[in-house]
């Protein structure tokens, strides 16, 4: 192809670029006279499914409207050579720029984070997010006025096939999430590791990770710790814990989302010791809360030190939290480590803990058998993973441990309800004083004799006090009494009851991307009895399910896909009792029977195969279920008289059966005498025979499988989210355990903690 000739009824006018995946020609277009960028996709003959592959990621970029997004104008496929056309953008990407300052990097994290989350919403991944993907244009005063992310032509739907040959990685090796680099499938999280490797580069001006070789690279990215901005500059300390928790090796440990990421650097840059231009903000005469100069010696704040967390976590810690010792592989980060004092006071890292307590031996309910005695310890063991990256193989380790604690309680519990992101909230009241907790994200709320209290993190009005200021702890919520429930998930919506109405406030209530701040009703139903927050709202209104919102996966259960903005019954349900949603799943529990609907890629729905279904289908093999909780590709239930069985995506032990493999059907799982579950992104836990009992990537076994939770007897109630866990134990006590960041344990601190702490109410 040379300028001046045809291709697909364009003028050809120059080749704008080069690489791997094709070329990229300057093009006109025939009719409109309009100047585009068009892209050959250089096809692979030895890939049978490389036409089915275009054609689905081509529609999947077209049909992609946002406005940090390039656009997809048409495709096709000409002389054999598949291309489609796109915008053509006059300026330059951020391949190969000198250090940014400090501003400019916010203002392109932002807005490229805002781009992704949306995408992930349409659940699209980009998988290859990186500098030369990135183009920023800027006015005649340098000020950056459009930032536009590229390529989404090699995305694929987050839920369907997987048209990629076995374990190939089409990405760039320097900004490949360890997950990917693994084997494991791309998800939200996976773009949020490579937005943050960008964002280091144009920060320092380094690879966070930089290697000579592929397998360099790759050894980087799944095994060494999460590199120090302040390295590189000194002055942006400050920064290290947002990209320690971003660069996390496991995909739970980094933030909710894209957008938490670009806010939570936004805020530490804003709130650091020299401001957004390296400055220190004027009239702040002291470092922000919870932070400490390295210095041996008390050092004036006006003083200009590196700052360091002087807490064991830092104040933007990551789930599970790392940096943890680089001996240690990514698949043990997933919540059972915490960070020595030494290391956070800026000395070597020492042996990793387990983040969550553990009975003696690893025992588990009903008598399970013995794992060892004796002080916690750690093995680790080299395993070679064979991985095809490209041209390249991948080197791996697995982790396993063993620990030491208390007895299990058998004390026997009544039965109780609970919310949590993604799991179901029904009126009841439980034991004690507690009618519902939930917990999501970096946010947390409980519901007490009908009050209602909610700390943690606050960007987006999620507790919903009618402010955006974070909370270390438990603060009354105005506007609304007599409260019997309350849920939190999605992005940071939270919704409560209060007399038979449902309120809901915080991300997404006022439309798309607005957030409201403060309880609103939400019209339509009437003797609301529970309630679920994800992507999608769900409820109970007289005997009824009802569900709203995201629905590109059939998850409001109507039988359509497309976006439902007000309550909708979902078709063929009756005498509904709970119900649960989250990702791009809901599931209820119906006429005595589970039920459930939307996304199914991984087996979530549980009926057996992995195609979606836009009405309720029945679980199979569940008898008398009576608690339900369904997560990001996995669900959970109790049923059988006590027992706890799960299904879906395993590819990290999240459904407790010691294995890795993921299931279509219910499995059960080593877990006796439950009466509720609650699932999060990773894993799940139980409150079972007065105790509570957590797996997956809550789990300190070496097969993630059920572990008990030391210190808690009489648990009635529980909930986990993605940066914790919270209980209800003994006669009116609420514990949390797990990060702390914005103060989500609700015990006046923002220091993480591996053992439960007691939640301190207000007198």
């Amino acid at each position: 192809m040379e300028p001046g000739s045809m291709f697909a009824g364009y003028r050809v006018l120059s080749l704008l670029g080069r690489g791997g995946m094709g070329q990229v020609w300057l093009v006109e277009h025939p009719t409109l006279g309009r100047r585009e960028a068009l892209k050959i996709i250089s096809p692979n003959p030895a890939d049978p499914s490389f036409d089915e592959r275009f054609r689905n990621e081509a529609r999947t970029a077209a049909a992609l409207d946002h406005p940090g997004i390039v656009t997809v104008y048409t495709h096709g496929v000409e002389n054999g050579s598949p291309w489609f056309s796109m915008t053509y953008l006059e300026g330059q990407d951020l391949n190969g720029a000198a250090p940014l300052p400090v501003d400019d990097v916010v203002t392109i994290v932002s807005r490229v984070a805002d781009a992704l989350d949306y995408a992930h919403a349409q659940r699209v991944i980009h998988r290859d997010i990186k500098p030369a993907n990135i183009v920023i244009a800027r006015d005649a005063d340098g000020r950056i006025t459009r930032v536009t992310v590229l390529d989404f032509g090699i995305a694929r739907l987050m839920d369907g096939a997987k048209m990629t040959a076995t374990n190939l990685f089409v990405g760039t090796l320097a900004y490949a999430a360890p997950e990917i680099l693994t084997g494991e499938a791309a998800i939200p999280a996976s773009d949020q590791y490579a937005l943050a490797c960008t964002a280091f580069q144009v920060l320092t001006g380094q690879q966070p990770f930089p290697g000579q070789t592929p397998m360099a690279l790759i050894a980087g990215h799944v095994n060494t710790p999460p590199p120090r901005v302040s390295d590189h500059r000194p002055e942006l300390a400050h920064l290290d814990p947002v990209f320690a928790r971003a660069l996390a090796k496991a995909p739970a440990d980094r933030f909710a989302s894209c957008s938490d990421f670009a806010a939570t650097l936004a805020r530490a840059v804003e709130t650091g010791p020299f401001g957004p231009h390296g400055r220190r903000p004027a009239g702040d005469p002291k470092p922000p809360e919870g932070w400490v100069a390295t210095a041996p010696a008390p050092t004036p704040a006006h003083q200009t030190p590196p700052l360091r967390p002087a807490a064991p976590q830092p104040a933007h810690q990551p789930p599970y939290p790392p940096p943890f010792p680089a001996t240690v592989h990514r698949p043990a980060a997933q919540g059972q480590f915490a960070p020595s004092p030494a290391y956070a006071a800026g000395g070597p890292p020492m042996p990793p803990q387990n983040m969550y307590p553990m009975s003696p031996a690893g025992s588990r309910p009903g008598g399970g058998s013995g794992r060892g005695s004796g002080a916690r310890t750690a093995w680790i063991a080299a395993a070679v993973v064979g991985v095809i990256v490209l041209v390249a193989a991948v080197v791996g380790t697995a982790v396993a441990l063993t620990g030491s604690g208390s007895d299990p309680s058998t004390s026997p519990v009544a039965g109780s309800s609970t919310s949590s992101s993604g799991s179901p909230s029904s009126g009841a009241s439980a034991a004690g004083d507690f009618d519902s907790i939930a917990s999501s994200g970096d946010s947390t709320c409980a519901v007490r004799d009908g009050e209602l209290f909610c700390w943690g993190g606050n960007e987006r009005g999620t507790l919903g006090d009618g402010t955006t200021t974070d909370r270390p702890r438990p603060t009354p919520i105005d506007g609304i009494s007599d409260v019997s429930a309350v849920s939190m998930g999605g992005l940071g919506t939270t919704c409560a009851i209060s007399r038979g109405d449902l309120y809901c406030w915080g991300y997404g209530i006022g439309g798309p991307g607005q957030n409201v701040p403060l309880p609103t009703k939400v019209a339509g139903l009437s003797q609301v009895s529970a309630v679920s927050v994800g992507l999608t709202i769900c409820a109970i209104s007289d005997g009824d399910a009802y569900c709203w919102r995201n629905n590109s996966n059939g998850q409001v259960g109507n039988g359509s896909t497309g976006t439902v903005d007000v309550p909708t019954r979902v078709t063929g349900l009756s005498g509904v009792t709970a119900i649960s949603t989250s990702h791009t799943t809901s599931c209820a529990i119906a006429s005595g029977s589970a039920y459930c609907w939307g996304g199914n890629r991984d087996g979530q729905i549980g009926d057996g195969t992995t195609i979606d279904r836009s009405t309720p289908t029945r679980v199979l093999g569940l008898t008398a279920p009576t608690s339900i909780s369904t997560s990001l590709y996995s669900t959970c239930a109790v049923a059988g008289g006590g027992g706890v069985f799960c299904w879906g995506q395993n590819n990290s032990g999240q459904l407790g059966d010691g294995t890795e493999q993921s299931r279509r059907t219910p499995t059960r799982i080593d877990v006796r005498g439950a009466t509720e579950v609650s699932t999060a992104a990773y894993g799940g836990c139980a409150a079972a025979g007065g105790s509570a009992y957590c797996w997956g990537s809550r789990s300190g076994l070496p097969d993630k499988g059920p572990d008990r939770v030391n210190g808690l007897s009489r648990v009635t109630q529980i909930t986990t989210g993605s940066a914790n866990v919270c209980a209800v134990a003994g006669a009116d006590d609420m514990y949390c355990w797990g990060l702390n960041g914005n103060g989500q344990l609700g015990n006046g601190t923002t220091t993480a903690s591996s053992e439960p702490q007691p939640v301190r109410f207000p007198a």
